[in-house]
């Protein structure tokens, strides 16, 4: 029995279906064609990643070289030697700095209140006068004069006579003394007539203040006379006199 598709007469099929069959082909050669173009074409260039997206990926991260140790296995640098001093050795025999020396205490002054006065012989000489001044320490201890004394005649009354002697010569090294030993300065006049001045009364006492004393010693000194209003005294030095 024959269906009736058979029954139709030959170039009676619909169109649309040769309309499919020639599709069919252009895809096919289109495809064919395209295969043709791409060979001995570079294959396009994927795009950049992005470096946001592989900041916090351990995974993108640069790979290492091979053969190149990672940072746990790198080997620890090796110190270097301590240098060598060149200083030389410390003296083992020198002995221990000891602290310093404590300098002595000064020699007190000699004061009034442990000297006694005495005036010495009087020594002439080419018209001049020369008498001793004595000071001898009274005390129990040590003690220093330096410099000149003060020094002024009295009457038998107490009063001045004449001006206080002045100063002569030069300042001396202060002289140290112990219990019982002296000091002297020299007194200097010159002899009566040696000048056209008159000499001073005669004098009955000497008043002395000690070098840097403000109490004073007396003395008699009936035995120096003052003439020519010349009267000068020396500093200090030891002994008894010149």
């Amino acid at each position: 029995m024959m269906t009736e598709r058979a029954r139709l007469p030959r170039g009676t099929r619909p169109r649309s279906l040769l309309a499919a069959l020639v599709a069919t082909g252009t895809l096919v050669l289109g495809a064919c064609a395209g295969d043709g173009d791409n060979e001995g074409k570079s294959p396009p260039t994927p795009a950049p990643a992005d470096p946001a997206s592989t900041a916090s990926d351990p995974a993108t991260g640069p790979a290492s070289s091979p053969g190149t140790p990672g940072p746990a296995d790198t080997p620890p640098a090796k110190s270097a030697p301590p240098a060598k001093s060149t200083a030389p050795p410390a003296d083992r025999t020198a002995p221990p700095t000891s602290a310093p020396a404590r300098r002595p205490a000064a020699t007190p002054r000699c004061t009034a209140d442990h000297l006694a006065l005495s005036l010495g012989r009087v020594d002439a000489g080419a018209g001049n006068r020369y008498a001793p001044l004595v000071l001898t320490n009274t005390g129990t201890v040590t003690c220093a004069l330096r410099g000149y004394p003060g020094v002024s005649l009295l009457d038998a009354s107490g009063e001045r006579v004449g001006h206080p002697a002045k100063r002569s010569g030069g300042l001396l090294p202060p002289v140290k003394l112990a219990p019982g030993k002296q000091a002297y300065a020299v007194l200097h006049t010159v002899a009566p007539g040696l000048t056209d001045k008159p000499c001073w009364p005669r004098a009955q006492r000497v008043h002395v203040y000690p070098p840097g004393s403000k109490a004073a010693l007396r003395a008699p000194a009936t035995s120096f006379e003052v003439c020519g209003d010349t009267f000068d005294v020396t500093a200090v030095a030891p002994g008894k006199g010149p």
